[in-house]
């Protein structure tokens, strides 16, 4: 019965652990953010020999500076993938689902689009040219009516 107990205590144990490694902790992805985004800068600096750090006085480090330095943004890199990918795994189950349209649709409705918006700017192009023949006359009268001459003697 000893070791019945034995085991299971050890089992208890085991999956203590597997439950804090497992666990989704609340603020854990923003934590794991931050880091990331600090490894890199970090690492960047330090690579770029930034503020006048350096890694030649470092044991271990200081025999290969670049080498430390790429890990550090490699590490970041991928922690920033682990960080986001939370966000973006709900979208990509979500673009499985998507019925996308076939490629007469596709083309159908893009020559809709295209031929809409020509016509808006034919129109737009005679709604300016009207408004502006509208403006030139009614500042024509202005200038007539004020100086009691027309305009072309005024512009010659």
């Amino acid at each position: 019965m000893s070791d019945l107990n034995k085991q299971v205590v050890k089992e208890k144990k085991q999956s203590r652990l597997v439950s804090v490694f497992t666990k989704e902790y609340k603020h854990e992805g923003l934590i794991l953010l931050f880091l990331a985004i600090v490894a890199i800068v970090l690492g960047v600096i330090l690579l770029n020999n930034d503020f006048g750090l350096t890694l030649e006085n470092v044991y271990l480090i200081g025999d290969y500076p670049e080498v430390f330095c790429w890990i550090l943004i490699l590490l970041g890199v991928f922690s920033l993938l682990l960080a986001v990918w939370p966000f973006y795994k709900p979208s990509i189950e979500e673009l499985k689902r998507v019925s996308w349209p076939s490629r007469g649709s596709l083309l159908r409705d893009s020559l809709t689009v295209l031929l809409f918006s020509v016509i808006l700017a034919v129109f737009f192009l005679l709604a300016d040219s009207v408004i502006k023949l509208f403006t030139d006359w009614l500042a024509s009268l202005w200038i007539v009516s004020v100086l009691g001459t027309s305009s072309k003697h005024i512009l010659v």
